[in-house]
């Protein structure tokens, strides 16, 4: 008979796993973190993990999310202190026209969650394509109404107010974070000066 778990002990497990999935991904990628690792470092009964998630791309993709939403947060929290900080009237216009600077420290903040979690590994097509193709149609469904909710999210009005096509600029701040994956190319010292260079246009295109 399986073991019944209590809530806490629910959510401590999920919670591990989580962890671990978040290190494995970064440590060997998608396809190289199994299960069994999963469990072991989890120090859960493999038979146990399947109580919890019906596969490991449910886990990657639960673990994904979780960043995804503090990503999300953070450029939310961000944003509401430079409009308190500075008395901004949000509905204007040009509101934030004087703080682009303030801006763009806000998204690059984000993005550096971004690479320094599993959603650095999930940039990568491939990676994604071996989570998302394991997922139930359904899970995909919210998934692409939820990115775009995080990816327009606040800028939304502005964006549209602009006469600027929404879904082109959440392209385009994808493409940034892709860019993140050539830094060999274009050097170690340079990524971040180049990231913040193409930010600092598109919040411009927005905000100024």
């Amino acid at each position: 008979m399986p073991k019944i778990y209590s809530d806490k002990e629910r959510t401590e497990i999920v919670e591990r796993l989580k962890k671990e999935a978040n290190i494995l991904m970064q440590e060997k990628g998608v396809k190289k973190t199994t299960v069994d690792e999963l469990v072991k470092r989890a120090g859960i009964p493999k038979g146990t993990f399947y109580l919890f998630y019906p596969s490991k791309e449910m886990l990657l993709f639960d673990c994904a999310q979780e960043f995804h939403d503090q990503v999300d947060r953070y450029i939310q929290d961000g944003m509401y202190k430079i409009k308190n900080d500075f008395c901004i009237d949000p509905t204007k216009n040009v509101a934030f026209s004087k703080h682009i600077d303030e801006v763009v420290d806000v998204i690059m903040g984000a993005i550096k969650i971004t690479r320094n979690s599993c959603l650095r590994v999930l940039l990568d097509p491939k990676a994604m394509d071996m989570v998302l193709s394991k997922l139930p149609k359904e899970v995909l469904e919210d998934h692409v109404k939820h990115d775009r909710q995080i990816g327009a999210g606040l800028f939304e009005t502005v964006i549209e107010d602009k006469g600027l096509n929404v879904d082109e600029m959440v392209g385009a701040f994808t493409m940034v974070l892709f860019g993140g994956m050539y830094k060999q190319v274009i050097g170690e010292e340079n990524i971040n000066g180049s990231t913040r260079f193409l930010i600092k246009g598109l919040v411009m295109q927005i905000f100024g």
